[in-house]
């Protein structure tokens, strides 16, 4: 009796073990398939992932193509041919002060998009210096918003590190909207919306966006069109000029301190003049 005690003993111990391991086994299966998930994210979708712009476009520009009106995102068509570097043409109200101060936030209430604002450069390859998910980055070596001449450009992602990015809802803005930059002086500038587009990146006007002259416009710069999973990065760039509104002068005794954080490695997939 006491044998048969032994024996029932260890086949219980051996039982348990067996039902620990394969718990475990299950446990760390689950894991990997949540891990498998976050990291795939962007290549398990079926069919092409896109990020177009809403509604339809200000002028008429090449983009990555789209198979069809329900593959894109959007459900938005894709536009054609190539853009031509042109300003915004409607009249627009000078800026309250001729030195704005450096932008330090940006504000998009359409949106429901309010977010910090970083000073940033360029990479040694010469394309623009990107922030992370949250902010966006203002190019320090071009003009301030709220200046009285020259584009002032600003860029974000439109998705990062597996989560939107601080410009993922811009291809949704509309025409007339309000963008408000604040500068660390305290002083809104106001601006209104009055142009927006998609363009494929080699197509994009670098010398019309990033100029130091001409009329004053509020650019803003993020990702979109087709993903490229083999890549991993977007095809197009959408972009949208704003054009200023009477701004708000800094507030009496207000000091707001600037962001200077220069981001590592992402950067907007073109030259960028210095």
């Amino acid at each position: 009796s006491s044998l048969r005690r032994c024996h029932q003993l260890h086949g219980a111990i051996v039982r348990t073990e067996m039902k620990k391991s394969r718990a475990k086994a299950t446990l760390v299966a689950s894991i990997a398939a949540l891990a498998a998930i976050g990291a795939a994210w962007r290549v398990s979708v079926p069919g092409p992932l896109r990020a177009d712009i809403v509604g339809p476009a200000s002028r008429v520009a090449r983009t990555s193509p789209s198979p069809s009106p329900s593959a894109s995102t959007s459900g938005g068509p894709a536009t054609s041919l190539a853009p031509t570097a042109t300003t915004p043409t409607t009249p627009t109200t000078p800026p309250a002060v001729a030195t704005p101060g450096l932008p330090v936030s940006i504000a998009i209430p359409s949106l429901d998009l309010e977010a910090a604002v970083d000073a940033v450069g360029v990479k040694d390859d010469g394309a623009m210096e990107i922030p992370g998910t949250v902010d966006a980055g203002w190019y320090r070596f071009g003009a301030r918003p709220g200046a009285l001449s020259g584009s002032a450009v600003l860029a974000g992602h439109v998705d990062h590190q597996q989560s939107p990015g601080v410009f993922y809802a811009l291809r949704r803005i509309a025409v007339g909207a309000e963008i408000t930059v604040t500068d660390d002086a305290g002083a809104v500038h106001r601006f209104a919306v009055a142009e927006r587009f998609q363009v494929a990146k080699g197509e994009l006007p670098v010398a019309a966006l990033f100029r130091r002259d001409g009329a004053p416009v509020l650019t803003l710069i993020t990702c979109g069109g087709r993903f490229d999973r083999r890549h991993h990065q977007y095809d197009d760039n959408v972009v949208i000029r704003a054009e200023p509104l009477e701004s708000t002068p800094t507030p009496p005794g207000r000091v707001v301190s600037a962001l200077f954080t220069l981001p590592g490695t992402n950067s907007l997939a073109v030259a960028a003049q210095r």
